[in-house]
């Protein structure tokens, strides 16, 4: 059984997040001599970073069904690598500041972890790195990170549209640019639509 679909069959959402971390430590462990991997934030220190003003942050899970991962699909234009999805809810009092999703994929070969933070209104708030295992001169720089700040899901936003790509590492871009897609997407079908 290969990682991914280890990481993919049902599971306690925070199952699922320990098994993503396992893989990324023991990953990390077991890099060749010479592989430079960067861990930047753990998932917590991330979350605090996204919503500095929350009072709580909430988490909810969702089970997509088969409908919903169609249309996610489709919004996104990327395959889902998982029905199961975990949301963090940042609040003050009872008003939700955003919301923020992580996805685990792979750029090359190598894992990395994002968080996309969107506002409550469902436009990109901010993206942050939490690991790249891919050598480090592919990893993009915050600069090229905010090309995504108040991005909302349209058909332009992709590498070579309203994404710039970045020069040798064209299957960064690419990747990043999926992942905010998906978020964005995920928005849509879950709470603009009503189905959280």
């Amino acid at each position: 059984m290969k990682v991914w679909e280890l990481l993919s069959i049902p599971m306690r959402s925070d199952m699922r997040a320990l098994a993503g971390l396992t893989f990324l430590l023991v990953l990390h462990l077991c890099a060749p001599a010479g592989l430079v991997a960067k861990v930047f934030y753990a998932k917590e220190e991330a979350l605090r970073a996204a919503f500095p003003e929350a009072d709580v942050i909430d988490k909810q899970t969702f089970f997509l069904t088969d409908d919903q991962q169609k249309q996610v699909e489709t919004l996104a234009r990327t395959r889902l690598d998982s029905k199961l999805v975990t949301l963090y809810i940042g609040k003050r009092g009872q008003k939700p500041l955003g919301y923020a999703m992580i996805d685990v994929h792979n750029v090359r070969t190598l894992p990395e972890a994002v968080m996309v933070v969107l506002s409550p209104e469902g436009r990109v708030a901010s993206t942050l790195i939490l690991a790249f295992y891919e050598p480090l001169e592919y990893l993009p720089n915050e600069r090229w990170l905010k090309q995504f700040d108040q991005a909302k899901l349209i058909p332009d936003l992709r590498v070579g549209g309203r994404i710039a790509g970045i020069t040798g590492a064209t299957l960064t871009a690419r990747a990043m640019t999926e992942s905010v897609r998906k978020v964005l997407a995920l928005y849509q079908v879950l709470i603009a639509k009503g189905g959280g």
